[in-house]
C-alpha cells in the first residue's frame, strides 16, 4: 500500500497543476436581418426628409464614426445617382461590439426641388451591401423639424483637422440635465456638414469623405429607383 503512495501523489499533483481550458468567447449576435425585417414588415419606417448640401453631385460620400465604451460605429451618407431633379441617396450604418454587430443600408429617392420646410423623400429601400434592395414604407409626411442647435448664432471654430481636411465653421451647443451636446458644423461640408459631435463621453468624428463613391446596394437600372410610383 505504501508503495502506491508516490504514484497517487503524482496524479494528485498533476490534477492541481494542470492549466484549465480557456473559455470560448461569447457568441456575437448579428442584428442586421432583424433590423431589415422590421423595415420590410412596416414596423420601422424610413425618414421622410434627408438633409442635403447645396449643389449635390453623384459619388459624394461623407462618413462619420465613433469608438466609445467598447462599441465601434460608423454612418456613411452617399449621393449614389442623380437624374434630373431627383437623387438616389444611400446611408450605410454599421455597429460592432463584443456581443453584437449590425450592418445594413437604407436608400432614399430625394426630390431636389422640394419646397423648403416640406419632406423631400418620395421612396425608400433597405438592404445589405452589394445586394438588391427592397422597397419599404416612408413615414407619413410632415413639416421638416427645426434644427437642434441651441444657439443659432453658434461659436466660430477654425483649423479643425479631420479626415485629411482642415475645417472651419460654427460650433453649436445645448445643455441638458446630465450632459452637454456639441455639434461642429463645417462650411463647405456635405449632407448635415457635421464634422464632430460630443455628448458626454461620446465622440463622433468625420472619418472620410470624397467624390468617387460606388453604389452600396445593387441597382440594376435607373427605372428601379427613378421612376415615379
Amino acid at each position: 500500500m505504501l508503495k502506491c503512495l508516490p504514484v497517487l501523489l503524482v496524479f494528485v499533483l498533476c490534477g492541481f497543476t494542470q492549466e484549465a481550458e480557456p473559455e470560448p468567447p461569447p457568441p456575437v449576435t448579428d442584428t442586421t436581418d432583424g433590423t431589415i425585417k422590421r423595415y420590410k414588415d412596416g414596423e420601422s419606417l424610413a425618414a421622410d426628409f434627408v438633409t442635403l448640401h447645396t449643389d449635390p453631385k453623384a459619388g459624394q460620400y461623407w462618413e462619420t464614426g465613433s469608438d466609445s465604451d467598447g462599441i465601434t460605429s460608423s454612418t456613411r451618407w452617399q449621393i449614389t445617382k442623380i437624374k434630373g431633379d431627383i437623387a438616389l441617396v444611400e446611408r450605410r450604418m454599421t455597429v460592432k461590439a463584443e456581443l453584437f454587430k449590425s450592418d445594413y443600408v437604407l436608400a432614399y429617392r430625394v426630390n431636389l426641388k422640394a419646397e423648403a420646410g416640406k419632406p423631400n423623400v418620395t421612396r425608400a429601400w433597405v438592404g445589405k451591401l452589394d445586394e438588391a434592395p427592397t422597397k419599404i414604407k416612408v413615414r407619413e409626411s410632415k413639416a421638416v423639424p427645426a434644427k437642434a442647435e441651441g444657439d443659432e448664432k453658434g461659436e466660430a471654430f477654425d483649423g479643425l483637422e479631420l479626415a485629411g481636411g482642415v475645417w472651419h465653421g460654427k460650433l453649436y451647443s445645448r445643455e441638458f440635465e446630465d450632459m452637454t451636446v456639441s455639434l461642429w458644423i463645417a462650411e463647405g461640408g456635405w449632407f448635415d456638414a457635421i464634422v464632430q459631435t460630443k455628448a458626454g463621453d461620446f465622440r463622433e468624428l468625420l472619418k472620410q469623405y470624397g467624390g468617387d463613391g460606388d453604389p452600396m446596394m445593387f441597382w440594376p437600372d435607373e427605372e428601379s429607383w427613378a421612376a415615379e410610383d
